[in-house]
């Protein structure tokens, strides 16, 4: 009887070890079965103990009574073992099954979280080139917002509309497909003027900046340059700068890339039109031209391309590394 009963403690014990030290598990099923068996066994020996000493003393009826209840916890304890192989068995599949999904999920590549890039800037400062540069070595999106501006503008002059309505405007603007902005078409000095008419109605702003808002979340990642990235298109995006440079070098760089393209250009007529270009966007009182307050400030007047690139480079890695540990303590 004695080993009967050790047999079956060590039937149960087990299984309980396993989930409460294995997995974790506190309370489960074979907390309750063990505990249950350790109630019952407590009780048989309890029983067997008054049957041994009292017997002879206790009136029939009561020995009686008691050795009923002695036999029913024998076969309770009988039974006990048994229930908890058949569980132990269900639980056990259950577990593989776990285990298997649970690999299964591992084994999937995780979606990671799409990766902002705002970069914002005054017209010719570089901005459009860094943000390429960047966009092909990361393998991001890219979007040059000043384009989805230009594409309004640009719709509306193809079917000789006002581009002082507003209602228009806006309806030209839900419509643009920012997988087709054709930078050479849209680059064009009367679309430029266009969109600069375009651009301060508020109803405009709006629809273009929920597009860009919406391509900010393409996977792995996108780079946004613009005048309002950082402020107002994407304010919590991980990494945010700001590109500027004097207006003499800006100038100079819009003079050398027209005379490159053979156009014709006035060095002071460029100057001038940046200047009042400055002034528009940094006055306007919807989205105005200006760095946000974490943005890092990068001034390309005595800055090529490539440095302008590396400098930018470390603080995006930096980024992504934070990245990269906030995710894995989540």
């Amino acid at each position: 009887m004695m080993f009967f009963l050790l047999m079956s403690l060590v039937i149960v014990a087990i299984p309980y070890a396993i989930e409460r030290y294995g997995l974790r598990v506190r309370f489960g099923l074979f907390a309750l079965l063990f505990w249950l068996f350790a109630f019952q066994f407590v009780l048989i020996f309890t029983i067997d103990a008054l049957l041994q000493n009292f017997a002879d003393s206790m009136p029939g009826w009561l020995e009686s009574m008691l050795t009923t209840i002695g036999g029913f916890a024998f076969v309770t304890i009988g039974i006990t073992p048994i229930i908890t192989l058949v569980l132990a068995a269900a639980y056990l599949l259950f577990a593989l099954g776990q285990w298997l999904f649970d690999k299964d999920e591992k084994d999937r590549p995780t979606r990671q979280t799409p990766f902002t890039i705002a970069i914002d800037g005054p017209a010719a400062s570089g901005k459009g080139t860094l943000a390429r540069r960047i966009a092909d070595a990361y393998g991001y999106h890219h979007l040059d917002t000043g384009l989805t501006y230009r594409a309004v503008a640009k719709a509306l002059m193809d079917q000789n509309m006002p581009l002082d309505d507003e209602f228009l405007a806006e309806k030209a603007a839900r419509n643009v497909d920012l997988s087709k902005l054709d930078r050479a078409v849209l680059s064009a000095h009367d679309i430029g003027e266009g969109a600069s008419k375009v651009a301060v109605m508020p109803a405009v702003r709006r629809a273009l900046v929920a597009a860009q808002q919406g391509f900010a979340t393409r996977p792995p990642g996108a780079v946004l340059d613009g005048r309002d990235i950082g402020t107002v298109v994407c304010p919590d995006a991980p990494v945010k700068l700001y590109i500027t440079a004097s207006p003499e070098a800006r100038a100079k760089r819009r003079f050398d890339e027209i005379q490159a393209n053979g156009g014709g250009a006035k060095y002071e007529e460029i100057l001038e039109d940046l200047m009042r270009r400055d002034a528009r966007d940094m006055g306007r009182t919807d989205s105005p031209l200006k760095p946000a307050s974490d943005a890092h400030l990068l001034d390309t007047t005595e800055m090529d391309i490539e440095t302008a690139f590396l400098n930018a480079k470390t603080l995006i890695d930096q980024a992504l590394a934070r990245n990269t540990r906030s995710n894995s303590k989540q």
